[in-house]
């Protein structure tokens, strides 16, 4: 039994159950509107670390149980700098809205979107190589989740520049999350597979 795969595996549930309850507790921030960043700015920003260091040792051990698939070198750093970067998030909360500009938001911009980019990248660069590894439905997850954390990425990008669709804003970055967890499991519980 693989116990990277074991450990990612866990680290997405703690991932899933912080955000659901971070979604639940009285915060007076919208999922449709505000990101899930600014939960970091409430008196509940404990579970946003928690979410945020669970989505970088799930991303570290997805890595890791990734590693011995034969040519997945690409997804394996793309995944360690989604890590990283999920790591180092939470000592970079982002500037609260309305507030000017800092060198602090500016640094948490930059995090929150080498991750976004290196997981939906990763999502991708991972499809050839669990096909040829004998993980046909696990290339098909992965085109999945890449598809939706694309979708979910061109929606942030768009909405921060428009007005109209800000509304939207936290719809949007959602779907990433959405992609990643989903792919999280699916490479835990596939990788797995042939070992139970």
């Amino acid at each position: 039994m693989s116990l990277s795969a074991l450990v990612a595996l866990a680290a997405t549930a703690v991932l899933l159950v912080a955000l659901v309850v971070l979604h639940l507790l009285p915060t007076g921030l919208s999922p449709a509107h505000n990101p899930v960043s600014q939960y970091a700015l409430t008196p509940f920003k404990i579970g946003y670390v928690i979410a945020a260091l669970a989505a970088a040792v799930a991303g570290a051990a997805s890595a890791l149980a990734l590693a011995p698939v034969g040519r997945a070198g690409v997804t394996v750093v793309l995944l360690w700098i989604f890590a990283v970067a999920r790591a180092l998030i939470p000592l970079f909360p982002m500037d609260p809205p309305g507030g000017a500009p800092s060198p602090r938001g500016r640094a948490h911009r930059l995090l929150a979107i080498a991750a976004f980019a290196t997981v939906t990248a990763a999502a991708f660069t991972a499809i050839s190589p669990l096909m040829a590894g004998g993980f046909r439905w696990l290339g098909g997850i992965s085109m999945a989740a890449g598809i939706v954390m694309a979708i979910g990425a061109i929606g942030v990008l768009v909405g921060a520049s428009s007005p109209q669709l800000r509304r939207v804003f936290g719809l949007t970055e959602r779907l990433i999350y959405l992609g990643f967890i989903a792919w999280f499991a699916a490479l835990a519980i596939g990788l797995l597979a042939p070992h139970v």
